[in-house]
């Protein structure tokens, strides 16, 4: 059976987008334990700022919050479980570190953004005033 179209919804946030066009950032937690899958296609994506790119998910892991390894939260941009516990908060608001969650790992970002990468870096605005009607 052929798998569908993943989707990862990516927060606003220039630094972050930017990092994960130059490779910077391919790991994101999430609260549960999710059905995604290595190998297949996932759109990285925003409902609130449009953006969005293309990659292939390279590692999915179940565990709980307490056992991220000190790796992952680094990879994650936090120094460790409590921090990262913290920043997950912002849009999970009741995740303990009992919590169930997966974390998924992508490589291969592709698509319209990554190939204007440098003009997104340092000039988004007019690089999103090309693709947005008038």
């Amino acid at each position: 059976m052929k798998q569908p179209l993943y989707a990862l919804l990516v927060a606003p946030g220039h630094k972050t987008r930017t990092s994960i066009l130059y490779g910077g950032k391919n790991i994101s937690i999430r609260e549960g334990h999710r059905d995604y899958r290595a190998g297949n296609p996932v759109m990285l994506c925003c409902h609130i700022e449009p953006w969005v790119v293309m990659a292939v998910i390279t590692e999915v892991r179940h565990c709980t919050l307490a056992e991220v390894t000190e790796k992952e939260c680094l990879d994650d941009g936090c120094q460790n479980n409590a921090e990262l516990l913290a920043a997950l908060k912002r849009f999970y608001p009741n995740l303990t570190m009992d919590s169930p969650i997966t974390i998924i790992r992508w490589d291969n970002v592709r698509g319209w953004l990554k190939d204007n990468d440098v003009e997104y870096r340092f000039r988004p605005q007019t690089l999103y005033s090309r693709i947005q009607p008038e």
